[in-house]
């Protein structure tokens, strides 16, 4: 690993006076030549020994990061691809959330669909109720608040205003009583 430039033995605040520490670490998780060769093909810049560390544990490679840079996430740093993996945000998803109508969204957009579990049916859902001119975060606030179609209906009845913030302010009416 030293002559490929990852110095196990320096650099790490946590296992600095132990070095053997992150050298077993290393080959418990399987950090090994062969993935800092794979990672260093795909051109990734200023990779570190803790980059190989989180690579080795995520399972990203040069493989997935080319997949997401073929995907327009050409600048994805190895914490940005670490929540990849984490997030389920693979170049279909990319892809699905393209076809939802949200091109060109930022990484973190996709992150937070991720986590509030933004999904074509629940879009679906929500437009065909009317609100159709929705962002990202307006569709992330609607599943905070747990704003489905059905909600959607029994607000419109009761002449609540077609739009997010009306919706939210309803649904905070209504947990408060």
């Amino acid at each position: 690993m030293k002559s490929r430039g990852f110095d196990f033995e320096q650099n790490s605040d946590d296992d600095e006076r132990h070095p053997e520490n992150r050298i077993f670490t290393a080959a418990m998780v399987n950090v090994t030549t062969a993935l800092a060769d794979d990672l260093t093909s795909a051109e990734f810049p200023n990779l570190k020994v803790e980059d190989l560390f989180k690579a080795a544990i995520f399972k990203v490679n040069s493989a997935f990061m080319r997949e997401m840079k073929a995907s327009g996430f050409n600048n994805l740093g190895m914490e940005e691809l670490v929540k990849a993996r984490i997030f389920k945000i693979d170049a279909d998803f990319v892809r699905q959330v393209s076809q939802m109508g949200f091109d060109k969204e930022p990484f973190e957009s996709l992150v937070k669909m991720q986590i509030f579990k933004v999904t074509p049916e629940f879009i679906t859902e929500v437009r065909n109720e009317g609100l159709t001119n929705l962002q990202v975060e307006d569709i992330v606030k609607l599943r905070i608040f747990k704003i489905d179609a059905e909600f959607i209906r029994k607000a419109k009845a009761d002449g609540i205003p077609l739009d997010v913030e009306s919706l939210v302010q309803k649904r905070i009416g209504v947990a408060r009583r």
